[in-house]
C-alpha cells in the first residue's frame, strides 16, 4: 500500500515538473499605434492567451494566417481570449511584411530571445500553437497547418476558460 502511495506521489510530482508554463511576459508589439508600444499580458489577468508562433519564411504559417484571423473574429466578443501572432522573426522589416501581407486583426508580438516558443515547444518547427491558461499553464498545443485542427484548438480554449484567475 505504501508503495502505491509513493508511486502515485511521484507520478503527480512528475507531471506538475513536466507541466510548461510561463509568466506573464511583456512584449514588443509590432502592430501597435506606436513603436515603443507592448503587449502585456499582465494586463489580461484572467486571459486565455492563443499563441501562433510563426516566421515570414514559413509558407505553413502563412497558409494559417486567414485562419488565424477567422479564430481571432470568432471569439472577439470574449476579452478574455487573446489571440496572438507570436513572431520568432528578428527583424522589423520582416514584422512590417508580415502585417502587410496579412493586415492581421490581432495584436503581433516580437517573441524576443524565443522565450515562450522554448517554453512550450513540444518540437522544432513552426507554425506551432499553444493555448495558455490565466496562470501560464499551456492546456494544449498543435503543430503544423490548421487542417482540421480548429476543433482540437477550440477545445483547448474551452479548456482553458475553465481556469480562473480573478
Amino acid at each position: 500500500m505504501m508503495r502505491n502511495f509513493f508511486a502515485a506521489a511521484l507520478f503527480v510530482f512528475g507531471t506538475a515538473a513536466n507541466a510548461a508554463a510561463i509568466p506573464m511576459y511583456d512584449f514588443p508589439l509590432k502592430n501597435g499605434e506606436s513603436r515603443d508600444e507592448v503587449y502585456k499580458m499582465g494586463d489580461h489577468k484572467n486571459g486565455v492567451f492563443v499563441f501562433e508562433a510563426y516566421r515570414l519564411s514559413c509558407g505553413y504559417c502563412n497558409e494559417n494566417a486567414p485562419t488565424v484571423d477567422a479564430l481571432a473574429t470568432e471569439y472577439a466578443s470574449n476579452a478574455r481570449v487573446q489571440v496572438l501572432d507570436l513572431g520568432l522573426d528578428t527583424q522589423d522589416s520582416e514584422f512590417a511584411e508580415w502585417i502587410a501581407r496579412h493586415q492581421p486583426n490581432h495584436p503581433v508580438i516580437q517573441d524576443t530571445g524565443r522565450r515562450v516558443y522554448n517554453a512550450l515547444k513540444t518540437s522544432n518547427g513552426v507554425p506551432q500553437v499553444f493555448v495558455v491558461n490565466c496562470q501560464g499553464q499551456m492546456v494544449g498545443n498543435h503543430v503544423g497547418t490548421w487542417d482540421g485542427a480548429e476543433r482540437k484548438i477550440r477545445g483547448y480554449i474551452e479548456q482553458a476558460l475553465k481556469t480562473t484567475c480573478e
